[in-house]
């Protein structure tokens, strides 16, 4: 018993797995009490203006984060480090070029952006222009050694990016230098997740003569993953940024407190859909009975995500004013239903990401149309904060309705198959 403990300790996938979960809690940890430490320090008119920025960030996080599972893939699909050095530097060349003019663009169009969002300092959206670029090559570092199992360099450039932000970020905030200061911690943090990610990067790509890697198969494979997260990062990125332009600056900032609450839930329940797809992924390689994980994986979502909210209809005053303070209280009567909305959407995550887990890739279409008409309808109507959320909400029930019909016809084929 003694040595099969020390073999399963010892063993990449119990110690990954341990590190990757543990990295991650600790990383959404600090992320979460900078959000919370800002929304108090800065109040709700410049935290409005904070998360406005971030939801530009978020949306452009798109890229990257689609395209790391094809990384991983590509990576650790590799035979030779010859091979590997060569799909790490034609990505890298790729994301590189990507990076350059995703951020250069940001730069030339912050001052419309600006304008859109009503912010007056255009510099301010400048500088997510920088933070865009670093974050995009440095996610290229961290797929490439999540694909040959170094999951240090997957947590631990997150990490310090996070933790440079919120210290850094909080001097420059204190020393009154406000959005600004905490964009510029943001920055550094930034710069110094991507120093560490290629110090640690260095030894596995030092390889001479690389061949050149084609990269249609990988952009084949990344197209409904990409599809999926646009649709779903913009589901609750787009009315932050929305509410930021139409609403005034206190009330965006109170959205923006509320969308970071509702975030918890997500943020509590997305490890399950995290599980789930390596699992369902295998199974169904195999010819394997995948139903029951599916279903249990959907239960234990609902289930965390009801509990957060029964504890947000009870005490919506003490969680707002706990982790906001009394400034953010007027967003009390719409909290319940940003939790609902939220619960809603990591559910109806988690069924599109089982479709994908299983290579039914054209379902990642169904919610790329309700996030087009979240955006529609809000631009058109919006009379109040909780009206927009009650949009939210109302969409995200249909796409669940809608994926339910496809849940029972795979269920009947996969009997069909038995």
């Amino acid at each position: 018993m003694k040595k099969y403990f020390k073999y399963l300790i010892a063993h990449p996938l119990f110690s990954g797995s341990f590190l990757m979960v543990g990295g991650a809690m600790a990383i959404n940890v600090v992320n979460y009490l900078y959000h919370l430490i800002m929304g108090r320090v800065l109040g709700p008119v410049d935290y409005g203006v904070l998360a406005s920025l971030y939801s530009i960030l978020y949306i452009t996080s798109v890229i990257p984060v689609s395209t790391s599972v094809a990384i991983v893939k590509f990576i650790s699909q590799t035979k030779t480090a010859q091979e590997r050095v060569s799909v790490y530097k034609s990505i890298n060349l790729f994301v590189l070029k990507l990076a350059a003019v995703i951020g250069f663009s940001v730069i030339i169009f912050s001052p419309f952006i600006a304008k859109f969002l009503k912010i007056d300092d255009f510099l301010e959206v400048a500088i997510v222009g920088p933070i865009i670029f670093l974050s995009l090559v440095t996610l290229v570092n961290q797929s490439t050694l999540q694909g040959v199992l170094k999951f240090i360099g997957v947590v631990g450039p997150g990490f310090v990016s996070s933790l440079g932000k919120l210290i850094i970020g909080l001097i420059l905030v204190f020393l009154g230098y406000s959005v600004m200061g905490a964009m510029w911690g943001v920055l550094i943090g930034a710069a110094s997740a991507y120093f560490y990610s290629r110090f640690l990067i260095k030894p596995i790509i030092d390889s001479t003569n690389p061949r050149k890697f084609k990269l249609g198969l990988f952009f084949k494979y990344s197209l409904p993953v990409f599809i999926q997260a646009v649709a779903f990062s913009s589901f609750f990125t787009t009315d932050v940024i929305l509410v930021k332009h139409f609403f005034s600056p206190f009330e965006a900032g109170l959205y923006a407190a509320l969308s970071t609450l509702g975030k918890i839930i997500f943020f509590a329940t997305s490890p399950v859909t995290a599980t789930m797809f390596p699992i369902i992924a295998g199974r169904s390689a195999r010819g394997e009975k995948y139903s029951k994980i599916l279903f249990v994986s959907i239960g234990t979502t609902a289930f965390l995500a009801f509990g957060i909210l029964f504890i947000y209809y009870l005490f919506p005053d003490i969680a707002i004013n706990l982790l906001y303070g009394s400034q953010y209280l007027a967003a009390r009567e719409s909290l319940v239903w940003m939790g609902l909305f939220i619960t809603f959407y990591s559910i109806a995550y988690l069924i599109v990401n089982f479709f994908l887990s299983i290579g039914r890739t054209k379902i990642a279409y169904l919610p790329l149309l309700f996030s087009s008409l979240q955006v529609g309808i809000i631009w058109f109507y919006h009379p109040s904060i909780k009206s927009v959320v009650q949009i939210s909400l109302s969409l995200m029930v249909l796409l669940c309705l809608a994926l339910a019909p496809f849940l029972r016809y795979n269920r009947s084929r996969s009997y069909e198959k038995r």
